[in-house]
């Protein structure tokens, strides 16, 4: 051993006594002297000091306590037995000779290169392998995205976005429509975070530019607890008074009676009777095109204000307005006729409303009728009368004759006084339109039907989105009134605009205060236009994002197969084709659009309506609508009251061969040229039902007619032979014999071989004895040549062919 090893050997040695002192030192600033009472000592730690020191007796005697003096380490006894919560002292290694201790943790890096070893291979993922060819794949590398598999079915654990949510209790105020991006905006939200809470609310419009309106929006904020503020329409408004429930201090007003029944079943017959007058000879055809309303006094002096209606079903929404306007209905039914189809109708529309009925059975003269069975009949529709031991009035009349009206009148009046019909006659004026039109020499003319209050000339009142000052008034007579209490019926003159038939007459205060309200009701009819125009908008949306659907879950296919491929689960590189909608469906989006496009050949005949008055242009305009349209149908484009005007014909010229319809007002000469010259037919009528039968003949005469193949006769081919025309070129004839019918050169041929077709088409040449004939009839014997068809063989049979066209009936 050299003197360098014996050195280093001593030095060891009094690293070694060093260190030995330090832990003694450190041992004994770790001990200390702790006086303990025995007796309050805990078990465990009375079985410890008798474990290090044995001193410890089981039962310490005597009348004072003893103590004994230990020491004990604080490792063993811990802070609640003895430890004193004194910091340890920290030794300072230097000053007693002794290097400082290492720290633990990861060792020092080695530079491998500088003694000599190579560098560690870096650990991380293994090459791609193409698992066919046992090599490096030469697939491009697909750019990578940072998500599992999972994330791209949107199952993974996504990072979660951190925002702050609206404070709770916040105010928002919202506008009438909305987009999605704009609320998002709005309530201080992400965006795909107010998608997500749509869905969970069933919303289908998950995307930023969908259009929400402000009552969506508000049910949207809510979930995010903000209070959602939606402006409340303020605009001024005209509402009927509440009617009060003590009436018996007002003044007893006429009854309102409405007549109602089939049409032709007596109804104007009856009023011409009661008012001793001649209506039914001004009806066109005798059939009431419009509600009239008529004021009756009766011989005792009481009045009674009569409404009629038409009976034609194409008038069903004037019988329903006359019936929601009235106090009692007459039924007038027919005694040789019974219950028809406007009969059922009109008991429906009085039920409905909740009004009495009294029922007038007319024609009772009539030899051979049985009003007996006209009880029995009406029983079935829920009418029980009189007779059958109900409490509904039942009267035989003769409209005609005049028999029983003063009877059916006295059953009026005194249903009336049991309805004690009353009316406040010192507040506004409250009315209902019965009807309107435009009258030449006194514009727009309505007549209405007054329920409350007195109208007086001069004034304002509004209806609907129009109004009028008051400029005159005239009864059912002609005669002018300057006021008007309830039921009253006038027409009034000085309306800015026709008003609609069924629209609330209320007064106002001024013409201004009139003005505001219509602007506050166009405002709200305008609102409700755009509210159906972005729900028109959304739904075409809807479809637009559905059929991207498609390509959006084909994408979505596409990077699973990436992921799979890069995991091994698959052997080759996918490409974007494999997950493109198959010919399968492509087939079936062909047949859906075949489909629609046979939906979208239905033809389409525009029709502009004018009538004398609104009530009669809504009843045609809705009777058109209602005729059969698989295959044509009467698109209404525009309607009006009064002549018919060059916009109409413009109007009509728009559409493909339009028409104009005009009931019971004309069309002056001017007009009419201009409609030749724009090839648009001008229909007048005065009948309702003259207007349906030409309608449906013009849409029948519309639609191409349906061509029925007939066979009007057959050859046989007895032989064939082939002859040089004169251009040198060969062609085959065909040597035949009529044996039933005829054959035709004009017609068209089907050649049939062992019974099945070969050829359809045209003949080129048909002669007999080298003359060429038009037709060849039973038994004669003809060659013949064929358009573009040499094959024609011995034994085949040829069919000569006619098509006719028959007309196409409406569906």
């Amino acid at each position: 051993m050299g003197w360098m090893s014996k050195y280093k050997e001593k030095l060891k040695l009094e690293a070694d006594a060093i260190e030995k002192r330090k832990v003694g030192a450190e041992r004994q600033a770790n001990t200390k002297e702790i006086q303990f009472n025995i007796e309050n000592m805990t078990p465990a730690a009375r079985k410890q000091l008798k474990k290090l020191q044995g001193l410890l007796p089981d039962k310490v005697g005597g009348s004072d306590n003893s103590i004994s003096s230990v020491a004990v380490n604080k490792k063993v006894l811990g802070a609640d037995q003895g430890h004193t919560g004194m910091p340890q002292r920290q030794v300072d290694r230097s000053r007693i000779g002794l290097k400082p201790k290492e720290k633990k943790g990861r060792p020092a890096r080695v530079d491998r290169s500088r003694i000599g070893l190579k560098p560690k291979e870096k650990k991380g993922r293994p090459a791609r392998v193409d698992l066919d060819k046992g090599r490096r794949s030469t697939a491009p590398k697909e750019k990578s995205f940072g998500h599992s598999e999972e994330r791209f079915n949107g199952e993974g654990n996504k990072k979660k976005r951190r925002f702050k949510l609206p404070k709770k209790g916040q105010e928002v105020t919202l506008p009438l429509t909305i987009t999605v991006d704009g609320l998002a905006k709005l309530l201080d939200v992400p965006n795909d975070h107010l998608l997500r809470k749509m869905q969970r609310l069933g919303m289908d419009k998950l995307a930023n530019n969908y259009i929400l309106s402000n009552e969506e929006a508000a049910d949207i904020a809510l979930e995010y607890n903000v209070v959602p503020i939606i402006p409340e329409d303020k605009g001024p408004e005209l509402y009927p008074r509440t009617v009060p429930e003590d009436m018996s201090t007002h003044p007893v007003r006429p009854p309102v009676v409405t007549i109602m029944g089939h049409v032709d079943h007596g109804k104007t017959t009856l009023l011409d009777t009661l008012r001793s007058s001649s209506i039914t000879a001004t009806e066109a055809g005798g059939i009431t095109q419009h509600i009239g309303a008529f004021s009756v006094e009766l011989k005792g002096g009481q009045n009674i204000t009569f409404l009629d209606t038409p009976g034609h079903a194409a008038f069903s929404a004037m019988r329903a307005r006359g019936a929601n306007a009235t106090d009692i209905v007459v039924l007038v039914v027919a005694a040789d006729d019974g219950v028809m189809p406007q009969t059922k109708e009109a008991i429906q529309h009085a039920l409905d409303a909740d009004v009495p009925i009294i029922v007038a059975i007319n024609k009772c003269d009539k030899p051979g009728v049985d009003p007996s069975a006209i009880h029995e009949e009406l029983l079935k529709h829920g009418i029980q009368t009189e007779e059958l031991s109900g409490d509904i009035q039942a009267v035989e009349i003769s409209a005609l004759k005049g028999t029983g009206v003063d009877d059916l009148a006295e059953s009026i009046v005194t249903l009336a006084e049991v309805l004690d019909l009353r009316a406040e006659v010192d507040i506004p004026a409250h009315a209902t339109v019965i009807e309107s039109q435009l009258e030449k020499g006194r514009g727009n003319v309505a007549s209405v039907l007054v329920k409350r209050g007195v109208l007086k000339t001069g004034d304002v009142v509004v209806a609907g989105t129009t109004w009028c000052k008051v400029r005159s008034m005239t009864d059912d007579r002609g005669k002018v009134v300057s006021s008007a209490g309830p039921a009253c019926a006038v027409r009034i003159m000085g309306w800015k605009e026709i008003p609609r038939a069924g629209d609330m007459v209320l007064q106002a205060e001024s013409e201004q205060h009139a003005k505001e309200v219509i602007n506050n009701r166009t405002e709200k009819r305008n609102n409700k236009e755009r509210l159906a125009a972005i729900e028109a908008m959304n739904e075409g949306r809807r479809e637009e994002n559905s059929r991207g659907e498609g390509s959006r879950e084909a994408e979505l296919a596409f990077r699973k197969a990436v992921i799979e491929y890069k995991k091994g689960m698959r052997k080759t590189y996918p490409t974007k084709a494999e997950f493109m909608p198959n010919a399968g469906e492509e087939d079936s989006t062909e047949s859906e659009s075949t489909s629609s496009m046979k939906e979208s050949e239905v033809l389409i005949v525009p029709v502009v309506i004018k009538g004398d008055v609104s009530g009669t242009v809504e009843a045609v305009s809705s009777s058109l609508k209602k005729l059969p349209s698989k295959k044509i149908r009467v698109s209404v484009i525009g309607t009006g009251v009064g002549p018919v005007t060059e916009s109409d014909v413009t109007m009509a010229g728009t559409g493909a061969q339009g028409v104009v319809i005009a009931f019971n007002v004309k069309a002056d000469k001017k007009t009419l040229n201009i409609a030749k010259r724009e090839n648009v037919e001008v229909k007048v009528f005065r009948i309702i039902y003259n207007l349906l039968e030409d309608v449906e003949k013009l849409l029948v005469s519309r639609l191409p007619p349906v061509l029925v193949e007939e066979v009007r006769g057959d050859a046989v081919v007895q032989q064939t032979f082939g002859i040089t025309l004169r251009s040198n070129a060969t062609t085959t004839v065909a040597g035949c014999r009529v044996t039933t019918g005829s054959v035709a050169r004009a017609d068209k041929v089907r050649i049939m071989r062992n019974g099945s077709e070969i050829f359809t088409g045209s003949i080129t040449s048909l002669k007999n004895n080298k003359h060429d004939i038009a037709e060849a009839t039973k038994g004669q014997e003809f060659g013949v040549s064929f358009d573009d068809f040499e094959d024609v063989r011995e034994g085949d049979i040829i069919q000569s062919l006619h098509y006719n066209e028959i007309p196409q009936k409406l569906e």
